[in-house]
């Protein structure tokens, strides 16, 4: 009986063993295709205070995206157009934000990518203000989209 258990758990111990090994294997071959890749994203030099306050900012606008998310899923079509609209609409405080940084940084695309993304946010408080919930998940999906396209674009 003690040998069976003891053959039973050579037997398991040598099986994680070889599955650890080809996983850790597939790993490292994962992690060799992503060194081959260069870092193509342009490096938005601005002052490190500065840099600071983009990152909060960046997951403030994650959080506002859950709000919507959290609203829309609730059927609470005002409620999503009223935090689409306060917290990441376009207007004059989100333009002197993206054009200041395209000025420091000399990168043109910075406040296009950026406007994109806060007229989507409008887009979307529109749809859901009108009662259209398909046409309001459909822009948040736009608007994730300019979110990435952004953050595919540059990095700290």
């Amino acid at each position: 009986m003690i040998k069976g258990i003891s053959v039973s758990a050579v037997v398991i111990i040598l099986a994680g063993g070889i599955a650890f090994a080809a996983e850790h294997d597939h790993m490292h071959e994962m992690m060799k295709q992503g060194e081959s890749k260069a870092d193509e994203l342009v490096e938005l030099k601005i002052p490190a205070p500065m840099k600071a306050m983009q990152k909060k900012m960046m997951r403030q606008h994650m959080d506002t995206l859950s709000e919507i998310t959290s609203a829309l899923a609730k059927n609470d079509l005002n409620k999503a157009a009223e935090i689409a609209k306060d917290k990441l609409g376009w207007n004059e405080e989100e333009e002197k934000r993206c054009t200041t940084v395209e000025k420091m940084t000399g990168e043109p695309d910075f406040t296009r990518l950026g406007k994109a993304v806060h007229l989507k946010a409008d887009e979307l408080a529109d749809a859901a203000k009108a009662g259209n919930r398909d046409r309001a998940i459909s822009a948040m999906s736009e608007l994730i989209n300019n979110c990435n396209a952004c953050h595919n674009r540059f990095r700290h």
